[in-house]
């Protein structure tokens, strides 16, 4: 356990030291392994134009059980003329509901509490993870999140988030998919390239590549986001 702890402080000292991680994050599966550590960071430009935005996240996750993981996020975004500025930090729970293959479909819980670093706001969400395969080589995951906004310097409300991925598993080191985006900002859809290479020793690097097109006119026309993971 001593070990596992200094690990995760190494971990998260290296996290603060990047710029903080994308704010479009990616779909995410309900598998929990315990002991797996992660240090993960991710870019997302929304909008590939003068406008566009950059928005950066970086994340330090531990695996405490077989059923529940933590990971701790810090966020930050800088305009294409402008410099950068913390945004936010978050902390997210995920909670492991069933076996994978002990069911049709694999179940997952997602908790996120988030503090704006930049304005007085606070977020809280919680929603389903969802993942089944199809037969073949195809895998579908879908998230289904309700947050609630609040603070000074908003308007407090309830919002909904949906992400969605058709995956195919051609090999570990390149699987190609479609993702699709529903929340309040974006309305998004796009091809995606998912892919991880063994290190060794219980070692692995992922990555994923997705490029989206906004599917109404306040979302941009089109936004790029890359992830890379490091899982030890």
């Amino acid at each position: 356990m001593r070990d596992s702890a200094r690990w995760l402080l190494a971990g998260t000292l290296l996290a603060c030291t990047l710029p903080a991680g994308a704010a479009t994050d990616g779909v995410y599966h309900p598998y929990v392994n315990q002991g797996e550590r992660e240090v993960e960071y991710g870019l997302t430009w929304r909008g590939l134009g003068d406008d566009s935005l950059t928005l950066q996240r970086a994340s330090v996750a531990y695996s405490w059980t077989d059923r529940l993981s933590t990971e701790l996020y810090l966020i930050s975004e800088f305009p294409s003329h402008g410099d950068s500025r913390v945004r936010a930090s978050e902390l997210e729970v995920k909670w492991q509901l069933t076996e994978q293959g002990e069911y049709s479909s694999d179940w997952g819980l997602l908790f996120e509490v988030e503090v704006g670093d930049d304005i007085d706001r606070d977020e809280v969400a919680a929603g389903v993870l969802w993942e089944k395969e199809l037969g073949g080589r195809w895998v579908a995951a879908a998230n289904a999140l309700l947050e609630y906004e609040s603070g000074a310097e908003i308007e407090n409300e309830f919002e909904t988030a949906f992400r969605a991925q058709l995956r195919y598993r051609h090999r570990p080191a390149f699987e190609p998919a479609v993702e699709l985006y529903l929340d309040d900002i974006d309305h998004a859809a796009g091809p995606a390239i998912l892919g991880a290479r063994p290190l060794g020793a219980g070692n692995q690097l992922r990555w994923e590549l997705g490029l989206y097109f906004g599917l109404d006119s306040e979302t941009p026309d089109l936004s790029l986001r890359t992830n890379l993971a490091f899982e030890f």
